[in-house]
């Protein structure tokens, strides 16, 4: 079963679950079951047009268009034969005092085999620098050992936080939001979670723990890769810091092992 959509704009959520729509907003809380529920579309474009059997129209942002796309789809696979012309009489609104959270503090991605050949290559080079320095320059390669802590860890983060960019952009293009069910807590806080794609396969991603049903984001261009943290200015501010901080490390730990090659 496909796991339930989420599409997220302008402030408010819209949730397709097991028995209809539930919108929330700014200070309300919307439900609509399936059977009042005449189609829906998106004219192309992201946001979505849901139209109910008395004429009735909600209108939701739905974040991107192949998100919208893919919420109408399963809408539309959702909504049964038999539809009761009722239309927004059968509609539930409840006041709630502020619209729920996105999730974040996502653990960072793994870097993929571009990074691991760029650090590895890295290594291999500051290894044969560490090489020459000791044989030509006798104890100056001091300079270059204490340099290679500060140098690898501002490599590393800065690598972290290029594919920290390279997962968030295309959420933020493309990507299809989802309620994700726990699998089971690790430890330090970690958590493993189960989705399911819009073609049925299921995936695993880890994650803090944020509970048993979270929401999270997939690329449906490549659906194994997710995250959880949905609030693009806490991506934004994570992204700089880890750069800040990577170079920062990298420039000090690169000072220390030049300072062989400078003049006495």
């Amino acid at each position: 079963m496909v796991s339930p959509q989420i599409l997220r704009g302008d402030g408010a959520e819209a949730v397709l679950h097991a028995d209809g729509i539930r919108l929330v907003g700014r200070g309300s809380r919307t439900e609509i079951p399936f059977a009042v529920v005449q189609g829906a579309g998106t004219e192309g474009g992201r946001d979505v047009e849901i139209v109910l059997t008395d004429g009735v129209v909600y209108r939701v942002d739905g974040g991107n268009a192949t998100a919208a796309t893919a919420f109408v789809t399963a809408l539309t696979a959702a909504l049964p034969e038999q539809r009761d012309p009722g239309g927004s009489t059968r509609v539930t609104v409840t006041s709630v005092e502020q619209p729920p959270e996105a999730e974040s503090r996502d653990r960072s991605r793994p870097a993929d085999y571009a990074s691991l050949t760029i650090l590895g290559t890295l290594v291999l080079v500051y290894l044969g620098y560490a090489i020459w320095t000791g044989v030509t320059r006798g104890s100056e390669v001091k300079f270059v050992m204490a340099g290679v802590i500060p140098f690898f860890t501002g490599l590393i983060t800065l690598l972290f936080a290029a594919e920290e960019v390279r997962l968030q952009l295309p959420l933020r293009e493309r990507g299809i939001t989802v309620v994700a069910r726990l699998d089971f807590r690790a430890k330090g806080g970690a958590a493993w979670y189960k989705y399911t794609d819009a073609d049925g396969v299921e995936h695993s991603h880890r994650s803090r723990f944020r509970g048993p049903q979270p929401p999270l984001a997939y690329d449906p261009r490549r659906p194994g890769r997710a995250s959880t943290d949905l609030v693009w200015s806490r991506v934004l501010t994570k992204v700089i810091t880890r750069a800040t901080a990577g170079l920062l490390l990298l420039l000090a730990g690169g000072a220390l092992a030049l300072m062989p090659l400078v003049p006495s």
